[in-house]
């Protein structure tokens, strides 16, 4: 699986990624630099072909919710 990402969407990325790896779950993955200075893009390649951004989600969900909660936004 590849997904081209935005610098915010690859820190979200990388960040669930360690939510992940604090559970258990190993998400290997490759990343290619690219786009502009100003806007740089992210190519994120998903090594095991079992996995897609959809399982991170469910995998980090209750982790990202507590942390919205926390900090008291929606």
């Amino acid at each position: 699986m590849r997904a081209l990402l935005s610098k915010e969407d690859y820190e979200t990325f990388t960040e669930k990624v360690d939510i992940a790896s604090s559970k258990g779950v190993s998400i290997p993955y490759s990343v290619e630099y690219g786009g502009t200075v100003g806007e740089p893009t992210f190519e994120v390649t998903l090594l095991d072909e079992n996995q897609d951004l959809n399982l991170l989600d469910k995998i980090t969900w209750h982790n990202m919710m507590r942390e919205f909660n926390i900090k008291g936004t929606y």
